[in-house]
């Protein structure tokens, strides 16, 4: 009985990501960059006024014209997308010297807003990019990148004022101007996956993880409100955990290559401890509780869009892309607004209904889990390297793509790479060398090719698809 139990719990955090190092395209620079420069330029000048408007403080209402910037790339089509990315980072630009000028409050908090309606077009034109064209080890290492920004701001931004007057100034116009190299850098990229992506579609994967961003968005709201309600969290111990996050996606994703779920149920233990913890309000309690909810939110955050793009990229759906931007808008617009709102009219300590709702969601979360490693979990994520790319391999790719769509096997693009590479009589191990990916994945994809074709070895594939194949038993293996 344990036994099989401890079989089940290692397949559900076994995972099919196929993460190397070595997938990292140095030649992608710009591509990799423009969604954390998107993000970090955003954050740079979103700092606290000290003005409430309605009821909303001032970096609440930041929020609002965020939001408005995902909006508006779901009515963009698809060939305006880029061009809009240039054109929203410039307008950027543009606003930054007014908000170093203008002293009255009200004026900067008008250019705020504004700096941050475009600030969010350009975070979802480039997410756009992030989507489609970055493989999986790339989009971590760019949700790292974002994650150590946001640890240097909480520990050493946000502890030395020298440090955080310069970044409100120069500092903020020098990464502007090093945020529009790399904009128009990465417009005269050659783009495949953009090419790929369709305007109809959907994907019950991309919807899915996509519901699961709001019940991250959720939490998230539910911890954060204790910062922003009590100076119950050190800003120093929760940038270390921020920092920590970092490391463990090293460690867990790339040296461990677990499963994406494995980070995921890390995120709701650590975040409904770290929640739990604070509301004791100790000294003690203060800095572990700020560290653990810290690298929570970390490994939530890196995770979360990280899923979120391989889903959509899977779909190759617009749609998706679309739907996500959406629901970006909904978190933004209305449910940080309404928890605001809604925590603000109790009167009895708010930290309390805060663990009360995370402790909720996260229970609803772990339950579902066996349902998450099937519908998101236990899918091929692996995005090694293409076959496409190899001259070698583009026409009979390119013939066994056309089979596909002739005998409509409803093949995927791993699963027509194996089919190419084993009419080459090549075996599973090289297959693997070749594409990067483990020996293990390759057995899955030609288990299930076979599986499509109605054949159970390889023998019956060459005698189905070479017709003038002569068997060798001792130089064919079977699979």
């Amino acid at each position: 009985m344990s036994g099989k139990l401890s079989t089940t719990i290692k397949k559900l955090f076994q995972t099919r990501d196929e993460l190397s190092f070595q997938n990292i395209r140095v030649a992608l620079w710009p591509v990799l960059l423009v969604f954390p420069l998107s993000v970090i330029v955003g954050d740079l000048r979103y700092f606290d006024l000290g003005i409430a408007v309605a009821g909303f403080q001032s970096y609440e209402l930041m929020l609002f014209p965020l939001g408005l910037g995902w909006l508006v790339l779901f009515f963009v089509p698809k060939k305006l997308i880029l061009p809009l990315l240039q054109i929203a980072a410039a307008c950027s630009a543009l606003l930054l010297p007014f908000q170093f000028l203008l002293t009255d409050d009200m004026g900067q908090l008008a250019f705020f807003m504004a700096f941050q309606l475009f600030s969010g077009i350009c975070t979802a034109c480039a997410f756009f990019v992030f989507c489609f064209e970055l493989n999986n080890v790339e989009r971590l290492l760019a949700m790292s990148l974002i994650q150590f920004y946001y640890g240097f701001y909480y520990t050493i931004w946000r502890a030395l004022p020298a440090v955080q007057a310069a970044g409100k100034t120069w500092a903020a116009a020098i990464l502007v101007a090093l945020y529009l190299v790399v904009v128009f850098a990465c417009i005269r990229q050659k783009y495949e996956g953009l090419a790929t992506a369709k305007e109809r579609g959907k994907n019950s994967e991309a919807s899915f993880v996509i519901g699961l961003s709001i019940v991250y968005y959720m939490i998230m709201c539910m911890i954060n409100y204790i910062e922003w309600a009590e100076t119950s969290v050190s800003s120093m111990m929760f940038g270390l955990g921020a920092f920590a996050s970092v490391a463990a996606i090293i460690i867990i994703q790339l040296l461990k290559n677990h499963s994406a779920l494995y980070i995921w149920l890390l995120f709701l233990a650590l975040s409904l401890f770290g929640v739990g913890i604070l509301i004791l309000d100790s000294p003690v309690t203060r800095n572990l509780g700020s560290f653990t909810y810290g690298l929570g939110d970390g490994l939530g955050y890196i995770i979360i869009y990280y899923l979120c793009a391989g889903a959509i990229k899977k779909s190759k759906s617009l749609k998706m892309l679309r739907l996500f931007c959406f629901v970006l808008f909904l978190e933004y617009f209305f449910i940080s607004g309404i928890f605001a709102l809604a925590l603000d009219s109790f009167v009895w300590p708010n930290h309390y209904l805060a663990f009360c709702i995370v402790l909720i969601l996260c229970s609803v979360c772990i339950l579902l889990s066996p349902l998450m490693q099937k519908k998101l979990f236990s899918v091929d994520w692996s995005d090694g390297l293409h076959l496409r790319d190899n001259e070698e391999y583009t026409q009979p790719l390119a013939e066994t793509e056309a089979l596909n769509l002739k005998e409509d096997f409803n093949l995927t693009d791993r699963e027509e790479e194996v089919f190419t590479m084993l009419l080459a009589r090549k075996v599973p191990k090289e297959i693997a060398c070749t594409l990067k990916v483990s020996y293990e994945t390759v057995r899955f994809h030609a288990k299930n090719l076979y599986r499509k074709l109605n054949i159970h070895s390889r023998v019956e594939l060459f005698a189905k698809y070479l017709p003038n194949h002569i068997e060798k038993p001792n130089l064919i293996k079977k699979q």
